[in-house]
């Protein structure tokens, strides 16, 4: 059975951060935001964010928008198990931190 826990959006969104590797000059930014978050050329929008619990499996999940110039993703983002994160992107690398 799959729970996932029901917080206010409000309160979920704030505690929401997320690390950015920029590999073209090796540098990290932690972003710790509400809402939305323009960092570049990046625009970031957290929808909603979770945690899940399944069977033995937890880990916290955070749907995000992410638009650059035309292009648009929307997707989910997970702490533990970045290997489902499927954003790909040339220049930066994005995981979440918490939420």
């Amino acid at each position: 059975m799959i729970s996932i826990s029901n917080q206010t959006l409000a309160t979920e969104i704030n505690n929401t951060k997320l690390l950015i590797l920029d590999k073209s000059s090796s540098s990290k930014y932690e972003l710790k935001f509400s809402e939305t978050y323009q960092f570049r050329n990046l625009s970031f929008e957290i929808v909603s964010c979770k945690n899940i619990e399944f069977d033995k499996y937890l880990d916290k999940a955070a749907l995000i928008r992410i638009s650059q110039n035309d292009d648009i993703f929307i997707g989910w983002f997970f702490k533990l198990t970045d290997e489902l994160n499927l954003y790909s992107n040339k220049i930066y690398e994005i995981s979440l931190t918490d939420c």
